[in-house]
């Protein structure tokens, strides 16, 4: 068995139980799958248990590398810190990782309460002694993908930077529904449009140039526009619909998986730096973001399919022109145009 302060390496047969940390949002841990996809190779006898939060309850069901999810429903709540403690604390780990590259009070706690033999983290310079051992900390424009290239390098696992999530046949049954409903042509250029983050102001694109730019995406003859809404943002999505000079469809808020299988046979996801986007290129959707400089550098889908603007500024994206955006899109449209012989999966089943 590996020691307290041991490299993960020698034989893989060594580690039989790992566990991995991860409590952010869903767009977070989407990123993190290439890493997990390390471990599973890296370890390929091993039982992987993934410890996430609440809200990635649904996505971490879809990742095809973990044998186990522990959810962490309100830590301080004595049933769910109960709940925890059966699927974590009570057992014994060869190997223990935290995938947040940034400070995290609780992954900490749960790697110091934990029975791992080795605890791996980044170096964060908080609690550090939770971990037996720890990569250098991020740099500020380290992109998400090489800084788990890193993490993955001290177990020795091979990195491959391809997001990926499992579907299955009823997610993509009910996405044909939806598709349906929608009316998306085999004929078009189709675009989804997802204005999201409404939590996050300086990394969402604002709501009226959401508007203008989808007016004037409107006159492209050769091309379909549908807007999407995640959960609690149907009724502002709807507003941004209400003042446009057509009506354009609105698929609702679905599950994770359903939601994955709608955005799958689209050309092209307009979207803001948000879960969205990751989801979007884990199913191959290429995508057009709004970027700030940071978004840009450390949180953009890599490779040519996905496109967008960054604005001048590192912490705000908002600053992107309407003219801009269109002018972009115009071009991307007329690369991609005449498509041919385009069929959405999924509606004949």
């Amino acid at each position: 068995m590996l020691g307290p302060d041991a490299a993960v390496s020698g034989p893989a047969k060594q580690v039989q139980n790992v566990a991995a940390l991860w409590i952010g949002r869903v767009g977070d841990l989407i990123v993190s799958t290439p890493l997990l996809r390390s471990l599973r190779r890296a370890f390929p006898d091993a039982r992987i248990l993934l410890v996430t939060s609440e809200p990635c309850a649904d996505t971490a069901g879809l990742i095809p590398f973990v044998d186990e999810v522990a959810v962490l429903r309100g830590f301080y709540r004595p049933m769910a810190a109960a709940r925890l403690a059966a699927a974590l604390l009570g057992r014994s780990w060869d190997l223990l990782v935290d995938l947040n590259p940034s400070f995290s009070k609780t992954s900490a706690a749960l790697a110091a309460l934990a029975r791992a033999r080795v605890r791996l983290s980044f170096k964060k310079g908080r609690l550090d002694r939770a971990f037996t051992r720890q990569v250098e900390a991020p740099g500020l424009a380290e992109h998400m993908l090489d800084r788990y290239r890193r993490l993955a390098a001290a177990f020795g696992g091979e990195f491959d930077e391809r997001t990926e999530l499992s579907l299955t046949s009823a997610h993509e049954k009910a996405a044909g529904w939806l598709l349906i409903e929608a009316g998306i042509l085999p004929d078009k250029l189709n675009v989804l449009i997802h204005p999201g983050n409404f939590k996050k102001f300086d990394h969402r694109w604002p709501q009226e140039k959401f508007a203008a730019l989808t007016d004037l995406l409107l006159k492209e003859q050769d091309v379909r526009l549908v807007y999407l809404a995640g959960p609690g943002e149907e009724a502002r999505v709807r507003g941004i619909l209400a003042g446009l000079s057509v009506a354009v469809p609105l698929i609702g808020p679905a599950s994770i998986g359903v939601t994955a299988a709608v955005l799958r046979p689209f050309d092209l996801c307009v979207v803001n730096a948000t879960g969205t986007m990751h989801l979007a290129a884990a199913v191959g959707t290429p995508t057009f973001g709004f970027y700030s400089g940071y978004a840009d550098k450390v949180w953009r889908p890599r490779g040519p399919r996905h496109i967008g603007l960054v604005s001048r500024s590192w912490t705000s994206c908002r600053d992107i022109t309407v003219e801009e955006a269109y002018a972009a899109l115009r071009s991307e449209f007329a690369r991609r145009l005449p498509a041919e012989g385009r069929s959405p999966p999924g509606l004949d089943e």
